[in-house]
């Protein structure tokens, strides 16, 4: 139940860390429409984590109303959603929301789209005319709903993972802990190179222009290749496991061949024939191909991976003679 826990809290931060970095893009970019779908999930996240009943507030008291977004009146709680911590937006809010509001809601809480919120020093006693507000108690991001997390039920905390993986879909696929993700790591990574080989289109001849020149780029790569393959050897099991999981017949060796036949003459050309600059290129692209399917990438993996077939393919560019 520990290690179940752990991947549970583990995968809400990877969710909330890739929803605050979108957000602050969308910032950056001027795009404002997905701060107002911001509301309707703080909603949800709010409720889920405190047990709230909150509202949309707009669509209760008119569009766009100036002091919160989101309303509870059983638990007496109004929630403003924004992405501007300082201490100018909380004393404009509170001078829209007391007089009006300040009988109905105890609590006025600031939700920001952040994992840590900038702290507060300002001092709003001018501000409050004797309401209840401590800006280090109602100022909460993502940071306090993980710490929330933590104190909860492995059923409470599986249904707040459930609405992130629900919610936050189109910002990637979940990282799936519980499993090995080394093992993931490679069968990611075998899969993209069989499913993106140029198999059908390789007509091009590696000798030429400058069959000496690349005579010599490859020799001058075996060295490092060798080295990568006996460096990481204690991966050879792992490398097997993910062979037989995905079934690596001829056809799939065909087309991985055909991948990196391909890709690694372009890396060297890219690279000005530096063999090793060249395969940490594809190494890299590799990890963010295995990340992007959502998996842990783990670099040491994903070289004996490639080395190890770059040995059995005999390719980087070797000339056939």
């Amino acid at each position: 139940m520990t290690r179940q826990r752990q991947d549970q809290l583990t995968e809400m931060k990877d969710w909330l860390v890739r929803l605050e970095q979108d957000i602050r893009a969308d910032v950056a970019l001027r795009h404002y429409a997905s701060l107002t779908e911001l509301e309707n999930f703080f909603r949800d996240l709010l409720n889920t984590a405190f047990g709230w009943k909150l509202d949309n507030a707009n669509a209760l008291f008119g569009m766009n109303q100036e002091s919160f977004d989101l309303s509870d009146t059983v638990n007496s709680v109004a929630v403003q959603v924004t992405v501007t911590t300082n201490a100018a937006k909380i004393r404009k809010t509170l001078k829209g929301f007391i007089g009006k509001y300040d009988t109905t809601y105890k609590r006025l809480i600031f939700v920001y789209p952040e994992i840590e919120i900038p702290g507060s020093t300002a001092d709003f006693g001018a501000d409050l005319k004797g309401y209840d507000f401590v800006a280090s108690r109602d100022r909460i991001g993502f940071g306090s709903i993980l710490q929330k997390a933590q104190d909860m039920t492995v059923e409470e905390q599986k249904e707040l993972l459930t609405l992130l993986r629900d919610e936050l879909q189109p910002l990637g696929v979940a990282l799936r802990f519980g499993v090995d993700q080394t093992l993931e790591t490679l069968i990611a990574v075998i899969q993209f190179m069989s499913e993106n080989s140029p198999i059908d289109q390789i007509d091009f001849d590696e000798r030429q222009p400058d069959l000496q020149q690349k005579r010599q780029r490859f020799r001058e790569h075996v060295a490092y290749l060798l080295g990568q393959y006996r460096i990481n050897q204690t991966l050879h099991a792992t490398i097997e496991q993910a062979r037989a999981a995905i079934g690596y017949d001829a056809a799939r060796v065909a087309k991985i061949q055909a991948w990196l036949k391909s890709h690694s003459i372009e890396a060297l050309d890219r690279n000005a024939n530096n063999a090793q600059v060249a395969f940490l290129s594809l190494v890299d692209d590799l990890l963010k191909r295995a990340h992007a399917q959502g998996t842990k990438a783990e670099e040491t993996a994903v070289r004996f991976l490639l080395a190890d077939e770059f040995v059995r393919c005999n390719v980087f560019p070797n000339p056939s003679i």
